[in-house]
């Protein structure tokens, strides 16, 4: 498994070698899912060089979750039409940033890994996915799926926030595991990892011919 985990965490330069490569085709949302990949790259990169040293790392995960979900609640507010939507990802995102604070603050200090706040994302980003596809489906805009951008990034969020929720939300029983068993769970969390980046790829590679529909 320990194979699988390094290749999890180097994958990621596919895809923004690929959206860097065709930046000039890129829309809104494109973008900032770039902005995104580079700021998970370099927080990953962070994390290695602190725990290299062996300094706790646990700190950065805080500070980029928060990113991350706002980043992903953007790309969302873009990708829906309606304003009740709108309106309701923007006022959750203000509340999900006062959670995670007042988590840090409170509950999980920023020494301790944030469970909360990493459970609370992916519930949220997958309540989004899921209703962004039954707002697909409903509308029957798009005729081939295999060709819209947004359906392969929105698959990206539904696959790995699914896997990270099971994750993070039962952390604390992997505490009470073997290190060989919490290396294949984080083994399999590296391949829905990689799933996730192959399923992003293929969002930024199709973007040219097709530009996301809403």
């Amino acid at each position: 498994m320990d194979w699988i985990i390094k290749i999890a965490q180097v994958v990621i330069v596919v895809p923004i070698g690929i959206a860097c490569w065709r930046f000039r085709h890129l829309g809104r949302i494109q973008k900032l899912l770039l902005g995104l990949l580079i700021l998970s790259a370099l927080t990953s990169t962070v994390a290695r060089y602190l725990w290299s040293i062996k300094e706790n790392n646990l700190y950065l995960l805080h500070y980029y979750t928060v990113i991350e979900f706002c980043g992903w609640a953007a790309i969302f507010y873009l990708l829906f039409e309606s304003t009740f939507m709108k309106r309701m990802i923007f006022w959750i995102g203000i509340g999900y940033v006062a959670f995670a604070i007042i988590n840090s603050i409170f509950w999980e200090a920023l020494e301790t890994f944030n469970t909360n706040s990493r459970s609370l994302e992916s519930v949220l980003l997958i309540f989004y996915s899921i209703a962004y596809y039954v707002k697909m489906f409903r509308e029957k805009r798009v005729s081939r799926l295999e060709y819209n951008a947004s359906f392969w990034i929105n698959a990206a969020v539904l696959v790995y926030f699914s896997s990270a929720f099971l994750l993070f939300g039962f952390s604390n029983l992997l505490l009470n595991l073997s290190s060989y068993k919490i290396r294949e769970v984080w083994g399999l969390h590296g391949i829905f990892l990689i799933v996730h980046y192959i399923l992003i790829t293929v969002g930024v590679w199709i973007v040219s011919s097709q530009k996301i529909s809403h």
